[in-house]
């Protein structure tokens, strides 16, 4: 009986051998490295009469235990309201199928897509897309499973989809840009067979006589350089490519782009800063998104890189201008200081929180668009004549007291004059004497004004100008030449509040990029105001209504063209 045992197990083996090099699979890559951003060819011979599935992926694996946001951590590990959990399931975080049948994986339809749920969730906010649906594991035959290494579970095929479908899942791992607001790429087809967009670059020839095929794709463009990637043909791993640098590659951002770009395009905004006095946050946030497309780490959540580089500039850019005040004694500190204090709590212990939990990429650009639209039309009633005359006469009000100071300066009186008096502090109210006129002090009304709106400023990466400036002179009632000097100072303290939580919570800006975002827009400030001078206030203001109604439209998907 052991003899026919082993006569049987010889045999099996022999079959084994001979079957696999009759049907052994002869491919190879056409280069061992490809610059980012350029195709992948792959060509070779399979068994004759057979489908072809290549697979296109990172040769390393990711798990969710290898972010470095706690936030993503915790979601991809425990899911969300039950849904979700991948636990130590491990994947490539950039995974492609090209397949000469891509109908065995996926399905081509009309999805929901945009403000799916929330109080935004009607149309035209929410809206269908056609996109390249991947089927469920157990839709997809098994003999066709075996072709889709080094996925081989069905947790493993879950959390590919989750990473492709859900917009979380694209900004946190997959990073590629999803096709007219739809699905990444992941399941590829010969383009000019399926003309799809998701398709398009995508070359798939065979000869199922001869066994004859070639491919060729063109994998994320922004990955990062050395990335090792591995080429698997019919389920068998054939080499691997490395990918090579495209120009300049911001490593936390983790995108190509030409640092002069960066410079050049905060230099426009810092411009823009100057003719409106608020929302440069709010472009550079956009300039982040739109034109120099941060991605972040994989593992983190793009809008958690965009958040703190954002943040960057408005740390530095009201520096000088602090200075200034501070030495010219135009500094009321009993309120600044309860303004600062207030913001700096909500910037460092509420705000980073609850945006790095609920403020993903996909939301953050909805509600920025929702702000944008909100500032474009208040910037349009600026540019009305009643308008203009009322800001005419503020600015008469401000000359006139720059004019006292300067006075002031020259006969030795800025001194006294600059002095802040009061007789005693009360955390509600008191009387505060300042540059000769007497004010209202309400520290706990700054306090509590500078939580909330430390909490929202931080939450989207922005100094918070656009509501300091109406809080304090509408709210509270203090004059423009009071409001300016506190405005700065909460922006630097939503600044340095939200840089330091993001970080301590593992979300570090890209300091490269946040440098030359910050020399932009300062060197931009310069130049501003002798731009100004030459440009009509009514045309600039509506051109910047215009441009951040631009912005609201494409960050909400309201217009067709624009998703």
């Amino acid at each position: 009986m052991k003899k026919i045992n082993l006569l049987m197990s010889v045999i099996a083996v022999t079959i084994f051998i001979f079957s696999s090099n009759v049907f052994a699979i002869d491919a190879k890559i056409a280069a061992k490295s490809v610059k980012a951003g350029t195709p992948v060819s792959v060509e070779g011979t399979i068994d004759p009469g057979s489908e072809l599935t290549v697979i296109v992926c990172s040769d390393k694996m990711f798990t969710p235990a290898d972010s470095p946001g706690s936030k993503e951590k915790k979601r991809l590990t425990e899911g969300k309201d039950g849904k979700n959990i991948f636990g130590d399931t491990a994947i490539p975080a950039t995974y492609y199928v090209v397949s000469s049948t891509p109908e065995t994986f996926a399905t081509s339809t009309s999805a929901p897509k945009g403000q799916t749920s929330g109080i935004f969730a009607f149309p035209p906010f929410k809206y269908q897309v056609q996109v390249n649906k991947i089927k469920p594991w157990e839709e997809i035959p098994a003999d066709a499973r075996a072709l889709l290494r080094p996925i081989n579970s069905e947790k493993q095929w879950k959390f590919l989809i989750f990473t492709h479908e859900k917009k979380f899942g694209i900004n946190t791992i997959a990073k590629e840009a999803a096709i007219g607001g739809g699905n990444a790429r992941m399941v590829l087809a010969d383009s000019n067979k399926q003309p799809e967009a998701w398709n398009k670059g995508v070359s798939l020839n065979l000869d199922k006589n001869s066994g004859k095929f070639s491919v060729t794709m063109t994998p994320y463009k922004h990955l990062a350089p050395d990335t090792m990637m591995a080429v698997y043909v019919n389920g068998q791993k054939i080499d691997t490519f490395k990918v090579e640098k495209s120009g300049y590659y911001f490593k936390t951002a983790s995108v190509y782009m030409n640092p002069l770009v960066v410079f050049g395009g905060t230099f426009v905004i810092g411009i823009l800063f100057v003719v409106m006095g608020a929302a440069g946050g709010l472009f550079t946030a956009a300039f982040q998104i739109t034109v120099i497309g941060t991605k972040g780490p994989i593992g983190i959540n793009a809008g958690n890189t965009i958040k703190p580089t954002n943040l960057f500039l408005t740390l530095c850019s009201p520096i000088t201008g602090l200075i200034t005040y501070f030495k010219e004694k135009r500094f009321a500190w009993p309120v600044a200081l309860c303004f600062a204090i207030g913001i700096i709590t909500g910037a460092f212990f509420i705000g980073p929180p609850l945006s790095a939990k609920y403020l993903n990429l996909a939301a953050f650009k909805f509600y920025l668009g929702i702000i944008c639209f909100v500032i474009g039309i208040k910037l349009f009633i600026e540019s009305l004549p009643s308008s203009i005359n009322k800001k005419k006469a503020m600015k008469a009000i401000v000359q006139k007291f720059n004019a006292a100071v300067k006075e002031a300066k020259e006969s030795g009186k800025a001194m006294e004059l600059g002095k802040v008096e009061f007789d005693k502090f009360n955390f509600i109210q008191f009387d505060m004497k300042f540059w000769g006129e007497t004010f209202i002090a309400r520290p706990l009304m700054m306090f509590i004004g500078g939580i909330v709106m430390g909490v929202i400023a931080s939450s989207f990466g922005v100094g918070g100008g656009f509501m300091f400036m109406p809080f304090m002179t509408t709210l509270v009632g203090y004059p423009m030449y009071l409001a300016v000097p506190i405005a700065i100072t909460g922006a630097f303290a939503t600044s340095l509040g939200g840089i330091a939580k993001f970080v301590t919570m593992g979300y570090n800006p890209d300091w490269i990029m946040a440098a030359l975002i910050a020399a932009g827009a300062m060197c931009g400030g310069m130049v501003g105001p002798k731009i100004q001078k030459r440009l009509p206030e009514i045309f600039l203001k509506r051109m910047l209504a215009l441009a951040l109604i631009i912005i609201f439209a494409k960050y909400t998907g309201l217009i067709v063209f624009m998703r």
